[in-house]
């Protein structure tokens, strides 16, 4: 169904509203549904921002624990709570500290996961920082360089880059494909990309049923299919687990679990490096120049990270709705009441 953006807004801050203030709820509402408008209907924020606040209401004794707290590095336990009812107040933090020191970093675990990834570093770059976000949810996924098994998680990353104009913007998995696009290739009997997936022994396979076993393992393979995109599946496994007191993906539970997995969010004061509007209107002079070279043949054009997204927000927006699934948005308004 279509719903007007705004009633959709004020919906989203009035149900936050019950668990935490009116400016985290706000601010909550308004990231929740700029991704949402970037991302569906591959992907639906919304109901991720709904499934959030139902934890919350299962759970409103418990309480964010800071456990460990240095000038430039937060480390929070969210004792099963959905971050993302506190995503003003992590980024309060970060801007804070990335102001006094440079740059600064906020990992938490123990928490009810992350979906929608992009919001973690949009919200930072509107407030003239680098955002840079990364978390490790879901094991088996991955498979390791050589293997024939998943075992790491897909591993999600996002970055978004302050510009005179709108921002540089990536929300992607380090996988080839995110572990949906498998799921709902199995389901629909559609292909997968050549040189997503492997099956069981190790074969290259656009079957997606080759790929997705009945337990849920995942035979993805990295970013380019070799073993760079597997060091990067690495590196963001190693900071979104152990360094954030959270686990690796050999000591998770099998399936969906999202206490076990941690979230790395880093802010770098574009400021306290260099002149802000030079570096932006660097960027975007970048962007520009980006775009301005010739497609290659069947492209309609040369594009820079965030440009879709963008493009899907304005058009969202000129029209004035957002379209959800009935029981999401039924789901919501009756939590704001």
């Amino acid at each position: 169904m279509q719903v007007p953006i705004e009633t959709v807004q004020e919906t989203l801050t009035a149900a936050a509203h019950k668990f935490v203030t009116e400016p985290e709820a706000r601010y909550f509402a308004r990231l929740c549904l700029a991704s949402h408008l970037k991302k569906a209907p591959r992907m639906k924020p919304l109901a991720e921002a709904v499934a959030d606040l139902k934890v919350w209401q299962a759970h409103d004794r418990r309480q964010v624990q800071i456990v460990a707290d240095k000038p430039g590095a937060l480390v929070l336990n969210f004792n099963g709570l959905a971050p993302s009812l506190k995503i003003r107040q992590v980024h309060d933090e970060l801007e804070r500290r990335a102001r006094d020191n440079g740059i600064a970093a906020v990992g938490f675990y123990n928490s009810a996961g992350v979906v929608t990834l992009n919001m973690w570093a949009d919200g930072l770059a509107q407030r003239n920082l680098i955002g840079v976000s990364m978390f490790n949810g879901g094991t088996e996924c991955c498979v390791p360089h050589g293997g024939r098994r998943g075992v790491m998680g897909t591993n999600p990353l996002a970055y978004a880059i302050p510009t005179a104009d709108e921002p540089l913007a990536l929300d992607m998995a380090t996988t080839e494909i995110p572990f949906f696009d498998v799921r709902n290739a199995k389901a629909d009997g559609m292909p997968l990309p050549t040189g997503a997936a492997v099956d069981g022994s190790g074969r290259p396979t656009t079957l997606a049923a080759d790929a997705l076993s009945d337990d849920g393992v995942a035979n993805l393979l990295p970013i380019g299919g070799g073993f760079k995109g597997y060091g990067l599946v690495c590196l963001i496994e190693v900071l979104t687990g152990s360094l954030v007191r959270s686990l690796l993906s050999h000591e998770q539970t099998s399936g969906w679990h999202p206490p076990e997995y941690g979230c790395l969010t880093l802010a770098i004061d574009v400021a306290s490096f260099t002149e802000s509007d030079r570096f932006k209107q660097a960027v975007s002079d970048l962007a520009a120049h980006l775009r301005a070279q010739p497609p290659a043949e069947g492209s309609p054009a040369v594009s820079v990270p965030g440009d879709r997204g963008h493009a899907k927000v304005a058009d969202a927006m000129a029209a004035g709705v957002v379209d959800m699934a009935d029981g999401t948005w039924e789901d919501l308004r009756q939590m704001a009441v």
